[in-house]
């Protein structure tokens, strides 16, 4: 059978429930995104299928694009001109936001804190500084509050949450959940037994736990602690998930109970401290690599890692098993080309780039 046709995210959500048109939303990325068999890469007792979230739009791609649909959405329809948000130094969100923030017409004021730095993440710096981003770097977490509470007051401003993870950007994933089953009704992919997705500031799996439900997938999801565990939780997720399946029930939809016990949360592959590239992270983006996964060691390439961990114990024979792939694939030179010179960031940031 053919895959589903091209339809937005806000499509996909009215054809569940046409009250859920009513939802404010800014077309940003191309979908759906692409489902693909992957051999090779796990011990072949395991059926290997990826989610191409990595090729979720043009300007740039990931699992941010579903949920500025909804966020960006969310504040023009408010009036607001002004975002503001928080990310590590190198933060994918951050740029994510920056380059959407941009061409939706919408000024981002960014408060980043300190994380380990990597060529990637002065790549990453770089790459937002290129879209008029304003970084307000902070010294560690501790500064943090009282300079997202000075941006926020702000007139005009409009906050986007830690990897835009609201109820309202949750709803991407919603979507993302309903696509999912269209493409497995289409005969695109198996129904998979468990998703594995990278479990950061949460709402990528509260989405996607509450649009399996939606859908019709029993699929069990195994989410990947990359976080500190005070903010990446298994209680938080479920509690961000709850809230969505609230905001889309106020709308009238009718949201199914969520099943709770098909989440489990896999801290074993953190690594102790935000953005670390661990050895298994190394290890998995060399075992991606052959099958042209773009993967990163903050994120993805930890996911990746427990799911191969699992396969190479033999806890996935005999199942089907869908790996999310949340980082952007697409290239940065454009964006890399056209940004300034590090000695215009603010003192904190432009240090890191000193020889």
């Amino acid at each position: 059978m053919s895959p589903p046709a091209a339809a937005t995210s806000l499509d996909r959500l009215a054809t569940y429930h046409p009250a859920l048109a009513r939802l404010p939303f800014l077309p940003l990325g191309r979908f759906p995104t692409g489902v693909a068999r992957l051999a090779g890469v796990v011990p072949d007792a395991v059926e290997l299928w990826v989610k191409r979230d990595d090729d979720s739009g043009g300007p740039y791609g990931g699992n941010k694009v579903r949920k500025l649909e909804l966020l960006l959405g969310d504040a023009l329809s408010r009036g607001r001109r002004r975002l503001v948000t928080v990310g590590g130094f190198g933060s994918h969100h951050v740029l994510a936001t920056a380059v959407y923030a941009r061409q939706a017409g919408l000024e981002l004021d960014a408060a980043v804190f300190p994380q380990p730095i990597t060529p990637h993440v002065l790549e990453t710096i770089r790459a937002a500084s290129a879209t008029g981003v304003r970084y307000h770097p902070v010294a560690g977490f501790a500064g943090l509050l009282p300079t997202v509470a000075a941006l926020r007051a702000r007139r005009g401003s409009y906050y986007v949450a830690p990897g835009g993870s609201s109820p309202v950007g949750s709803v991407g994933y919603v979507a993302a959940g309903l696509e999912l089953g269209e493409q497995v009704r289409a005969g695109a992919c198996p129904a998979p037994d468990v998703i594995y997705a990278a479990l950061g500031s949460c709402g990528t799996v509260a989405g996607l736990l509450v649009g399996l439900r939606m859908a019709g997938l029993a699929a069990r999801v195994r989410a990947v602690q990359v976080v500190d565990a005070i903010v990446c939780n298994r209680g938080a997720t479920l509690r961000l998930a709850r809230r969505t399946a609230r905001l889309l029930h106020r709308l009238g939809a009718p949201v199914p109970a969520l099943d709770e016990a098909a989440l489990t949360v896999e801290p074993a592959f953190f690594g102790g401290t935000y953005g670390l590239a661990t050895p298994a992270a190394e290890g998995a983006l060399g075992r991606a690599a052959p099958a042209h996964l773009h993967l990163e060691t903050t994120y993805t390439a930890k996911a990746f890692a427990a799911l191969c961990a699992d396969a190479d114990a033999g806890r996935l024979d005999g199942q089907a098993v869908l790996f999310v792939d949340t980082f952007s694939s697409v290239d940065l030179a454009p964006l890399l080309a056209t940004a300034p010179p590090p000695a215009t960031l603010p003192p904190r940031l432009a240090a890191l780039f000193a020889p």
